[in-house]
């Protein structure tokens, strides 16, 4: 006779630990978008981040940080 499956005894998740890893999610979309911004920007002269009242290294750490 085959043994009955029985259900594991882990609990579902719970509805906060779903909210903070779809936090997490979009956190990590927002950091891979600074990247990207922070990219495009610095193809940008030195004359026009300073009329955009950007300083290039804080570009640069700015893709650091979130590298």
């Amino acid at each position: 006779m085959l043994d009955t499956m029985q259900p594991t005894q882990q609990p579902c998740p719970s509805a906060s630990a779903l909210l903070l890893f779809d936090r997490a999610m979009r956190v990590r979309a927002v950091k891979d978008d600074i990247v990207r911004a922070a990219q495009h920007l610095s193809g940008l002269d030195d004359r026009q981040l300073s009329e955009l009242g950007i300083n290039r290294s804080d570009l640069e750490e700015t893709i650091e940080r979130y590298i």
